[in-house]
């Protein structure tokens, strides 16, 4: 299930008043950097998935019947990759910068996926293509600039094979709300029948959170 398939289930409970009710899916996402000599080579990500969205995913995969909150064997398979069909181009919310030089990310792999406290948890691995040297400005933000999905960077990434030390700048989310609600406006002045379809707006970064890393070298 892509990632833009789910933002539009948790929409539909929305309807009719889609363009505004944006963000529909709230995440949590955190990373985890790897370093061999001296450049960062894969980024392993997690997103935890609120707790209405998952429930609403779990329903649509016919899961948890009894509701108890504990996945079968068989039904903790099923969750394998739900949210790794990822459309062709899409950027995986993921971006990574060397101050102002974005560094190159391959496509995922190795998804995974559990059910824990009513919060489904996937994690998928993003292999470092760019040069990304530890001693650099390195910079690492997870947003939506569609704002179909509001993300929240977690703090304390794990670290291996470098010493670093992180620092979170946390983003605005009421100007990301601002900025949605502003390009949402002018869509609908360049086109009144757009009124009633799902729209389609780009916000950018604006409000998102940022993790800056500064490493000193091989752990």
């Amino acid at each position: 299930m892509s990632l833009r398939r789910a933002a539009l289930i948790a929409s539909l409970m929305a309807l009719p008043q889609v363009a505004s009710a944006h963000p529909h899916v709230f995440i949590d996402a955190s990373l985890a950097f790897r370093f061999e000599d001296g450049r960062l080579t894969d980024i392993t990500v997690e997103w935890s998935y609120d707790e209405l969205y998952s429930l609403l995913i779990i329903e649509d995969m016919g899961l948890d019947p009894d509701g108890d909150g504990v996945l079968t064997k068989a039904e903790n398979a099923a969750i394998q990759g739900f949210d790794g069909d990822w459309e062709e181009g899409f950027d995986g919310r993921l971006y990574l910068s060397d101050g102002d030089r974005r560094i190159a990310l391959d496509d995922p792999r190795d998804f995974t996926a559990e059910y824990r406290d009513g919060r489904l948890i996937s994690h998928h691995v993003r292999k470092v293509s760019g040069d990304a040297d530890a001693a650099g400005d390195l910079r690492a933000q997870v947003y939506d600039p569609e704002y179909y999905v509001q993300f929240a960077l977690m703090e304390n990434p794990a670290i291996e094979g470098a010493e670093c030390s992180t620092r979170l700048l946390t983003g605005d989310p009421y100007a990301a709300a601002d900025a949605y609600a502003r390009a949402v406006a002018e869509a609908l002045e360049e086109d009144d029948d757009t009124a009633t379809e799902m729209l389609s707006v780009d916000i950018g970064a604006t409000g998102a959170d940022e993790l800056r890393l500064d490493c000193q070298g091989p752990a």
